[in-house]
């Protein structure tokens, strides 16, 4: 190899270490899974599954970094602060665990062998909109459906809208994204138990 090819690889190595540390340093990461809070176990055996299936989100926010919105309307990638895992897969964790929680501990069989003779719900959340505004609020805006594991009843579709004042700094605006997923999940998981036990379809609002 010549002496300029390798001084061009070596300038190449240099520069993509430079972006990582660019990319790196100093920066900040977030998540959407809430803290569980310590409850009593119940005891009661789970009598249905759940199919939590991928979280679609908007395209301009599915990125690493946290998007933040101004009054004005501005939004701004920031590049030193970004959640721990693609937004969508953030999303799904989250939804998942709030909705398992809510539903004392149903299980959650999405990529795993469903237990014999227990009904599955197929759970869809489509987020239509996920908006942070800095020491303001948490917005999220979504539609669920949920799928009858009987296929007897229609399938429920339902829209969702929960808002969360937000603390100053990034970690208080996580914080409140994590409330308002935890309440869209909590709503998801009454209509879930009207329908598990024969009530007319309802959305759990």
């Amino acid at each position: 190899m010549s002496k300029l090819r390798i001084a061009t690889a070596i300038a190449g190595i240099a520069a993509l270490g430079a972006l990582g540390a660019c990319r790196s340093a100093g920066a900040s990461y977030y998540t959407l899974v809430a803290q569980p809070e310590d409850a009593a176990a119940t005891g009661a055996v789970p009598s249905f599954q759940l199919d939590v299936l991928p979280v679609d989100v908007p395209p301009d926010v599915d990125r690493a970094e946290i998007v933040v919105r101004d009054s004005t309307g501005q939004v701004t990638p920031v590049q030193t602060r970004a959640w721990i895992a693609p937004l969508a897969r953030e999303l799904r964790h989250a939804f998942s665990d709030d909705l398992t929680r809510a539903l004392g501990g149903v299980r959650d069989i999405a990529g795993v062998t469903p237990a014999d003779g227990m009904p599955v719900f197929r759970v869809k959340l489509v987020v239509k909109r996920f908006e942070s505004q800095l020491d303001k609020r948490a917005l999220i805006e979504a539609i669920s459906t949920v799928r009858d594991p009987s296929k007897t009843l229609p399938v429920l579709v339902c829209s969702h809208r929960a808002s969360e004042a937000a603390r100053p700094g990034y970690a208080a605006l996580a914080e409140a994204h994590q409330r308002a997923l935890t309440t869209i999940a909590k709503q998801i998981a009454r209509s879930i138990q009207a329908l598990q036990a024969g009530s007319p379809a309802a959305c759990g609002g």
